[in-house]
């Protein structure tokens, strides 16, 4: 199970966003050093399974942990 690394720009967040993903053929694991970590089984990916459709929802986990991150961060 090998560990993809992404990078992209979140435009509503307007920052970069790093991470890594895995997937073991029943779930997408992703993880950030900076927001954390968050899971999703392929049921919430839908019919279509491919690389390209776990690195567009493991792109998606990752700002929905950034978007957390932050909302947690202005309530402090």
């Amino acid at each position: 199970m090998a560990t993809d690394q992404i990078s992209f720009y979140d435009e509503s967040l307007r920052k970069q966003i790093e991470g890594s993903f895995k997937s073991d053929g029943r779930a997408i694991n992703v993880s950030s050093v900076l927001y954390g970590i968050k899971s999703a089984t392929y049921r919430d990916l839908g019919a279509c399974i491919d690389h390209n459709a776990q690195v567009l929802f493991a792109k998606k986990l990752l700002s929905e942990l950034a978007r957390d991150a932050a909302k947690d961060t202005q309530s402090h």
